[in-house]
């Protein structure tokens, strides 16, 4: 490649902008487009299916170039970052007829997968963007969602596995950190599709200090601060919406791990097949975008506070009760715009005139919702100031269809602004005089085909077709402009004589609308506090009426806590009783509690054993978000933690058998479940031989009973494990019904006492249609094994055992990762404090 100096001045100051951001793709303005060069050409003409062309650069060879039009670049955007990729906007910052040789082009935003606003395209969704810091014992995340100004910070414990599940659990789509973090963490993170981001600057500048004041450890206020500077070197613009940031404690709410979520599918199908339905997109019939993000974040952190949620059900339950200001409330968010992401991007400076009439309909809706909640359950509401003084001013300014651009005009009220009117009639003078030279023209040449118009290339012109054009005379000063296919077009001296005044009429009355606009953003950012209190409210009364909505429609109860006993009558899986109508659902009940704390569960496969058990993890889900349950009643204590391992998980952590996740997701209900979880074990012990399986199987039923007494469901295929009921206490055998002959196997779905009487396997197989040769050889080798009756022995040897401390574990742990010589005096009693906090929890 030829040297530098020897392109163009443009492409010279292109070559520059690159070299600053190497990582992102360079979406370069020149006129009404974006034009891409080099490297990044190729790769977006691959990505977005764009003609990847040549531009002259001064050099002997073309640059390879391809270009998007600037007034439809967002869905570019979209389809890029959902991809992965960074872009770097360079905007020209001057008008090009102003400009005195090259025009001056600067960078105003980096556009990365983490801090996305206006480019996310499922306006459900919460993309976040995580700075970690690695302080030795332990890590410091900082989280944001630019689109909402949302933030909070979280520490975690040194493992892998944590900070890998606390990066997947929070939707974190890229994350900042320090040149030399751990690689083997960054290969992993990569393999997940999450954008790796460097930034070394953790000091927080002062005008960000007020953000800040809740954060009180040094580490945390490292991280936050990472975050902070690598959002204003990819903004350039001061970040007035993050709103004060907190610590999210996962101690206060219902404590669940990726795995778990995943398992239960309670926002994310396990197998995207486009027809997969979660507890989120089932009880989501939010009338608004940011009522479905709120209800997502109930459902990923349901509340383990008893007072917390009882709220939640009186005011669910005032809402069902009063069906007309249900649906009076719902008709009204129907109208209600995603007001956080409005007001972002006010703050942002990146909204437009159509935003700023979506906020004036949303505020028009503020009071008909509050006053359709006048209850003592909705006071913390109903108090919140609707607003009036800028829904009045804003609807004072703006039309009724305002155009997306500022720079067409055509958005501010007549009679808003008198500067502005005063332009405007001189711009319709100017327009006046063109319709009335029109219509002068056509009589005095006697061309009734003739008009004038106008582009930015010629300015305004006289056109005539081509058939008409050899009548034009010389006498008229008409001068040939521009030949096309089927007309010519003219210039003549009045009309440019006129152009010039009319074009800077125009031109002023453009400039006053932009300086107006401003004004009004930065009037709307003095409510900004006010307007994001609103936007949490507006978010929370949509979840409300949701769940109200879905409990009322499908007769749900509303749960009663106790302190231990579990005692679900006839319950049902919210997703599958709605789907499956002939045949109908089957509803279950579950019964538990201190001398019954372990469900023993056998039956055949497809009997409907795993089915049992999401469906009571997904009742307490729901009892825990303030939603009533699909159940003839329920009686339930508060849980802490809900701990899975059902069915065959993806491999999160890249490399591990099935087995050894399976291991690996029981390992963690063993070491961190207490007496207030819910853990579901199904089919543990099976990725290895029958001995081995049912060994482990057994030991941690023992350990659970002996250690744990959380309250467990435990399905298996190892019946020779029923005999535990007799020796375990706390162990009780239920199992799935089937009806059998011979030949045939009926399920029925339904829960009962006592273990199984045999395995159907057989069975099953014969309805997965194996060979009958199969099947037969099959059937004799049953009888035989049967008869040998040497399987395992029946003896069991239950044995007390000693519960392990994992707290004092991870304690320990952490003393051995410091290196006191490199802490400084504070980080020392930072780190002697969270120790002392860790120990004090137990």
């Amino acid at each position: 490649m030829a040297k530098e100096k020897t392109y163009t001045p443009m492409m010279q100051h292109y070559l520059s902008v690159k070299k600053q951001y190497p990582d992102a793709l360079v979406f370069y303005r020149i006129g009404d487009f974006y034009e891409m060069f080099f490297e990044d050409a190729k790769i977006a003409s691959k990505e977005l299916d764009l003609i990847l062309t040549g531009k002259s650069a001064g050099v002997e060879n073309k640059a390879p170039m391809c270009g998007v039009p600037h007034h439809a670049v967002q869905s570019y955007l979209q389809r890029l970052v959902s991809r992965g990729y960074k872009i770097a906007i360079v905007e020209q910052m001057q008008d090009p007829k102003e400009a005195v040789g090259l025009v001056e082009r600067d960078v105003i935003r980096v556009i990365t997968p983490g801090t996305v606003m206006d480019e996310i395209t499922d306006e459900k969704a919460s993309v976040y963007l995580a700075a970690v810091k690695d302080h030795g014992y332990g890590y410091s995340l900082a989280f944001t969602e630019m689109s909402t100004g949302e933030n909070f910070v979280e520490d975690v414990d040194h493992k892998d596995n944590t900070l890998i599940q606390t990066i997947l659990k929070n939707n974190v789509r890229e994350i900042v950190v320090h040149k030399g973090f751990r690689e083997k963490i960054i290969q992993m993170l990569r393999e997940m599709h999450v954008v790796i981001s460097y930034c070394e600057e953790e000091t927080i500048k002062e005008e960000y200090l007020p953000l800040a004041e809740k954060i009180t450890k040094e580490y945390d206020r490292a991280a936050y601060g990472m975050m902070l500077n690598y959002l204003e070197a990819t903004q350039k613009h001061m970040l007035a919406h993050l709103q004060t940031a907190v610590y999210n404690q996962e101690d206060e709410t219902l404590y669940m791990d990726y795995s778990t979520r995943q398992n239960l599918e309670l926002t994310i199908p396990l197998h995207e097949n486009g027809k997969a339905i979660t507890l989120w997109s089932f009880l989501d019939t939010c009338r608004s975008a940011m009522g479905s993000r709120q209800l997502r974040k109930w459902i990923e952190r349901p509340l383990i506070n008893k007072a917390q949620i009882e709220k939640r059900y009186d005011r669910t339950e005032w809402l069902m009760k009063n069906f007309m200001d249900r649906q009076a409330v719902r008709d009204a968010m129907s109208n209600v715009y995603d007001l956080q992401r409005l007001i972002a991007r006010c703050a942002m400076n990146t909204a437009n005139a159509v935003d700023c009439q979506r906020l004036v309909k949303t505020l028009a809706e503020v009071p008909t919702i509050l006053a359709h909640l006048q209850s003592d359950e909705f006071t913390a509401y109903t108090a919140m100031d609707p607003l009036n003084d800028l829904y009045q001013e804003l609807k004072d300014a703006f039309v009724e269809d305002p155009p997306l651009l500022v720079s067409d005009g055509g958005m501010f009220k007549d009679g808003y602004d008198q500067e502005l009117d005063e332009a405007r009639t001189i711009q319709k003078g100017g327009r006046d005089f063109i319709a009335n030279m029109e219509i002068r023209e056509k009589e005095k040449t006697g061309i009734k085909t003739l008009k004038i118009g106008y582009n930015k290339i010629f300015g305004y012109y006289i056109e005539i077709s081509k058939a008409a054009a050899k009548e034009v005379k010389p006498e008229w000063g008409y001068i040939r402009k521009q030949t096309l296919t089927n007309n010519e077009r003219f210039i003549s001296p009045e009309l440019k004589e006129k152009e010039d005044a009319i074009l800077h009429a125009e031109e002023n009355a453009i400039r006053i609308e932009k300086q107006l606009f401003q004004k009004i953003l930065d009037r709307i950012k003095g409510y900004l506090p006010k307007l994001q209190k609103m936007a949490r409210a507006l978010a929370e009364i949509d979840c409300y009426a949701a769940l109200a909505e879905a409990s009322s429609r499908y007769g749900y109860v509303r749960p009663v806590f106790t302190e231990d006993e579990l005692d679900i009558e006839n319950g049902r899986h919210p997703i599958l009783d709605e789907m499956m109508k002939d045949p109908k659902y089957v509803a279950n009940s579950v019964k538990m509690d201190h001398d019954s704390s372990i469900l023993l569960i056998t039956g055949p496969n497809m009997g409907g054993k795993s089915t049992y058990m999401r469906q009571t993890a997904l009742l307490v889900v729901m009892a825990q978000i303030g939603c009533f349950v699909p159940a003839k009643s329920c009686r339930m204590p508060i849980f802490d933690k809900i701990f899975t391992r059902i069915g065959a998980s993806d491999d999160i952590l890249s490399g591990q058998s099935t087995f050894m996740v399976e291991m690996s997701e029981a390992n963690r209900a063993l070491q961190d479940a207490t007496d207030h979880s819910l853990i579901l074990f199904d089919e543990i012990g099976r990725g290895t031989s029958t001995y081995d399986g049912m060994a482990l199987a057994q030991a941690m039923i023992e350990y659970i009973a002996s250690c744990l007494h959380a309250k467990t469901m435990f399905s298996t295929h190892y019946h020779e494990l029923t005999a535990l009921s007799d020796n375990v206490p706390g162990v009780r055998n239920v199992h799935v019904a089937v009806k059998a002959d011979d030949e045939k196997v009926t399920f029925l779905y339904k829960i009962k006492d006592g273990a199984a009487g045999r395995s159907f396997g057989i069975n099953v197989a014969r309805l997965a249609g194996l060979p009958d040769s199969v099947l037969a050889r099959a059937k004799d080798l049953q009888n035989e094994l049967e008869s040998r009756k040497r399987v395992v022995q029946q003896n069991f040897q239950v044995v007390e055992m000693k519960k392990e401390d994992p707290q004092a574990d991870a304690l320990k742990e952490k003393l051995l990762m410091v290196s006191p010589d490199d802490l400084s005096p504070h980080q020392a009693w930072e780190m002697l404090n969270d120790l002392y906090t860790e120990a004090k929890k137990k």
